[in-house]
């Protein structure tokens, strides 16, 4: 069973910056969200047996082409909860999939499932980005769409490196993430840019978005940049009693606006 939680509505969004950087201020009430649509699933093998990973993978209706959206899954790994973020972008009419970054383990305590994230090497964890991109290329329904990518947690920060890494890309979506604030690095990303902050989060703290919104602007980079009051981290995720529901409805809300944007738009 979901937590309910219940939050005032949403009185005021100020704008950051003529780079166009934004600021939300979230205080509203929302119900827990609504079930995930019922799609088809799969799972597939991302580049070899020996040196690839799995993925898991969620349909829209139809069989025609659809775009498609990499979900970069939580320290938690590729469980329940981010299978059910996969269905929902599928509900919206996206290919989801969902690389297994741990490549087969999945945490259910957060002392596994730190252990987990510190051993998780980036550059490792690209490839198989790599490999998930160079999958969708070769499917029937996803080989000449547009492909965004979300991330939470250690996949919002992992979301970021890949629109870093992979110009690509149509839109970059990071919920939470440590963010990558080196002004050199920002300064090539070419990709579509929001993020996600919860504005009590005590380890990505204001400070550190502050700083990361200071840095989009010092190199001219057009980002929506969205923090929300009364959220702390890993607010979006309706199977921990981290969650808030009326940060998480606006979040994504705007995540699927984003997309509807960058991925469907002419």
């Amino acid at each position: 069973m979901r937590p309910a939680h219940g939050w005032l509505r949403t009185a005021a969004l100020a704008l950051a910056g003529a780079a166009g950087v934004f600021l939300a201020i979230p205080c509203g009430f929302a119900a827990t969200p609504a079930p995930a649509p019922a799609v088809d699933t799969s799972r597939v093998q991302l580049g070899t047996v020996e040196a690839g990973t799995g993925a898991f993978v969620a349909w829209p209706k139809g069989k025609g082409s659809a775009p498609a959206v990499v979900v970069i899954h939580e320290w938690w790994g590729l469980n329940a909860q981010i299978r059910d973020v996969a269905r929902r972008l599928a509900g919206q009419g996206y290919v989801a999939i969902v690389p297994d970054l741990y490549h087969g383990k999945v945490a259910d305590d957060p002392e596994m499932a730190h252990t987990l994230s510190r051993g998780l090497d980036e550059d490792l964890a690209l490839a198989d980005l790599d490999s998930t991109l160079r999958w969708i290329r070769v499917e029937k329904r996803t080989a000449k769409s547009k492909v965004g990518v979300v991330g939470f947690c250690m996949g919002g920060r992992l979301s970021e490196l890949f629109a870093l890494h992979e110009p690509a890309l149509a839109a970059a979506v990071m919920f939470y993430g440590r963010p990558e604030a080196n002004p050199q690095r920002l300064s090539g990303m070419r990709v579509p840019l929001q993020g996600h902050f919860g504005a009590e989060d005590q380890g990505i703290t204001p400070e550190v978005v502050a700083a990361f919104r200071t840095a989009l602007v010092s190199v001219g980079k057009k980002a929506e940049i969205y923090e929300y009051s009364g959220a702390g981290h890993a607010f979006m995720n309706d199977a921990r009693p981290s969650y808030r529901a009326e940060p998480a409805r606006q979040a994504w809300s705007r995540t699927l606006a984003f997309f509807q944007k960058h991925l469907k738009g002419a």
